[in-house]
């Protein structure tokens, strides 16, 4: 215990508390003599001796900076101004422009060749068919069944219209999906037609189609109704244009008979001019002439 003596009365406690609970300690010698060279890194008191000094030294390293070979005259004198980076005179934020620029560029149209051929078969202007609303109703993934096996590809449903009556779907497949909706939009714009409203907002009459398992029933409403109806006959009605309308689906709910299903319906609406004709009468809107909608 003379040797551990000479230490502060902390240490001293610590390495007796070892020293008593450590069997390894009571054993061996040579590692009661690495416990105290340890402890004597950690000593508060000067108990180095001369012939211990050298053996020691690594525990007193001196400071060292961060980086190497900083010296304090190789850094810039900020008293001057540097000819480059300052700017002379006090310093002025430069003004935000308040209004936006007069031309402004966009970018260049993704499908203008498609957009040039549909213009010549359509008859319609590359303006009106960047107009149209496309909507994509239907996106999935189907399998073809072939001699070297199964073959997947995505199929896309997708319905155009312009919000005045005219409207057309399509149905495209390919490996890409973008590459199956420019096909089925090609497809949809291609097959446009125009649907009659009445008041520019409604059907004319009721009508029930059936398509193969799906049967719908369309009913017309007046002002105000809005369109409250299957997800797929909406979307359809907005494209077309339709303001006032219910429908009901019975039987099979399948997109893609709903959404055919829905387009032969409206077709098969009969004009009253047509009724009219047929009969040999006259024809008088009640509804204008008494009430004055128009």
């Amino acid at each position: 215990m003379n040797l551990a003596a000479k230490f502060s009365t902390p240490l001293r406690n610590s390495f007796i508390y070892v020293a008593n609970n450590a069997s390894v300690f009571n054993e061996c010698s040579s590692r009661k003599h690495l416990i105290f060279h340890h402890l004597r890194a950690f000593s508060t008191t000067p108990t180095f001796t001369d012939t211990n000094k050298d053996k020691n030294a690594k525990f007193s390293r001196p400071l060292r900076p961060r980086v190497g070979g900083l010296d304090i005259s190789r850094l810039p004198d900020i008293s001057k101004l540097d000819p480059i980076l300052d700017v002379p005179g006090p310093i002025i934020d430069p003004s935000f422009p308040v209004t936006r620029p007069s031309v402004v560029i966009t970018a260049p149209e993704t499908e203008s060749d498609d957009t040039d051929v549909l213009s010549a078969v359509t008859g319609l202007s590359p303006s009106e068919i960047r107009d149209l609303q496309k909507k994509t109703l239907i996106i999935k993934r189907v399998v073809n069944q072939t001699e070297k096996g199964r073959i997947p590809s995505m199929y896309v449903l997708v319905v155009v219209g312009n919000g005045k009556g005219a409207a057309g779907f399509g149905e495209g497949k390919h490996d890409e999906v973008p590459t199956a909706v420019r096909k089925a939009t090609n497809k949809a714009i291609k097959s446009l037609r125009y649907f009659e409203r009445y008041d520019d907002r409604t059907l004319y009459h009721d009508i029930e189609h059936k398509f193969h398992g799906t049967t719908i029933k369309l009913w017309a409403r007046p002002p105000g109704f809005g369109i409250r109806c299957n997800h797929y006959i909406h979307e359809i009605a907005k494209c077309i244009g339709i303001q006032d309308l219910s429908a009901k689906v019975l039987g099979s709910c399948n997109g893609m008979n709903v959404v055919k299903c829905t387009f032969e319906a409206l077709n098969s609406q009969k004009l009253p001019s047509e009724i009219a004709k047929s009969r040999g009468k006259n024809l008088v809107d009640v509804y204008h002439t008494y009430y004055g909608t128009k």
